[in-house]
């Protein structure tokens, strides 16, 4: 079957996403998960069998503090992908996002290449992905597309302005408020990896979503995906642009955010999750690490992966003394020099006069 340009773009994006990761080629502004240092706790006076690492959102039991974050769809190839990580998801118990639906609604016979996250994972919690830009009509099709309990809209002016084809203009903030106040289903606001300041998560909270998902700067970079798709010397070079994830965090935890807070972007390991709830996220997401292990050690592999970070994580939480996950954000830790000051600078900003 012949594919449209916007099918072999969504090819486009998974090789080269799957490269960067395998050459660990991906940049990291700021400060990474090894700046968090967590401090011991020689007397925890706790078993492992007393922690609760389950959490309740969006009228929701998850029984695991993470998800596997939206990667793809759109094409043969990504089709399949998507097939395999949500038998991945089920086996696994974890709820799992797909990538964005908008080639679907313009070419619908690449609908069943999202459709099969439901087939696979027919009880599971899944959730719809559409751009920032999609009217309400666009989305209740969408969710209705998966039969999702759940719907992203994602923010990436970043990426669009060094994607050849991209969009150049952005107003957004009326219709997310439009589909947040009219969606069948809660609405996330998520990044694609460029992080959130202070000031674009205080703007996110005046929509009143269901959650915010910061999709900091730590894993796979869009910015560099797009430029190597372009080959073109006048293409925007932006790629130590954005606040990491752990930056992110820590704006969302200083501007006292009350809404539920997503943590993505380079998420590789259970003390990576851990760290993001130290830091106030309520849940964690994983996209291109698991990519990688799907695709260049197959299904197996990956549900391995996955349930060795279940395995840890109640382990984890003993170890610092944590009954639950909520409990992690009161624990002490050490913050590095660097990530110290970005702090110091943080809380001297104007948003917190």
């Amino acid at each position: 079957m012949r594919e449209s340009a916007q099918a072999h773009r969504k090819d486009e994006h998974l090789s080269l996403g799957v490269n960067l990761w395998r050459q660990q080629n991906f940049l990291t502004p700021g400060a990474s998960y090894e700046d968090v240092r967590w401090l011991p706790v020689v007397f925890p006076e706790m078993a492992v069998s007393d922690t609760d690492v389950s959490v309740d959102l969006f009228n929701h039991h998850f029984d695991w503090p993470f998800y596997i974050e939206a990667m793809t769809g759109g094409s043969e190839l990504t089709g399949r992908i998507n097939s395999q990580l949500a038998e991945v998801a089920r086996t696994t118990n974890l709820a799992m996002a797909v990538g964005s639906q908008s080639i679907a609604l313009k070419e619908p016979d690449l609908a069943s290449t999202f459709k099969v996250a439901r087939k696979q994972h027919p009880d599971g919690f899944l959730i719809a992905n559409l751009g920032a830009d999609h009217p309400i009509e666009n989305v209740r099709a969408a969710v209705d597309m998966i039969d999702a309990n759940a719907i992203e809209m994602h923010v990436n002016v970043a990426q669009e302005l060094v994607m050849a084809e991209g969009d150049r203009e952005f107003f957004w903030l009326d219709n997310l408020a439009n589909v947040i106040a009219k969606s069948p289903v809660p609405v996330i606001i998520k990044e694609v990896g460029f992080g959130m300041s202070q000031s674009a998560i205080k703007t996110i909270q005046q929509l009143n979503p269901a959650a915010i998902n910061i999709g900091g700067a730590n894993g796979t970079n869009f910015a560099i995906i797009e430029r190597r798709r372009n080959r073109q010397a006048e293409t925007l070079n932006i790629d130590q642009f954005g606040l990491s994830t752990v930056e992110s965090l820590i704006s969302a935890q200083i501007m006292q955010n009350q809404y539920p807070i997503i943590a993505t972007g380079g998420i590789q390991s259970a003390n990576d999750v851990i760290t993001s709830l130290m830091l106030g996220a309520t849940l964690v997401s994983s996209a291109g690490f698991m990519l990688k292990t799907l695709m260049d050690d197959g299904q197996s592999a990956l549900v391995q992966q996955i349930e060795g970070w279940q395995s840890a994580l109640p382990r984890l939480l003993t170890l610092l003394g944590a009954q639950s996950n909520q409990e992690l954000a009161e624990k002490q830790r050490l913050y590095s020099p660097s990530l110290q000051n970005f702090i110091t600078q943080q809380k001297a900003s104007p948003e917190n006069r």
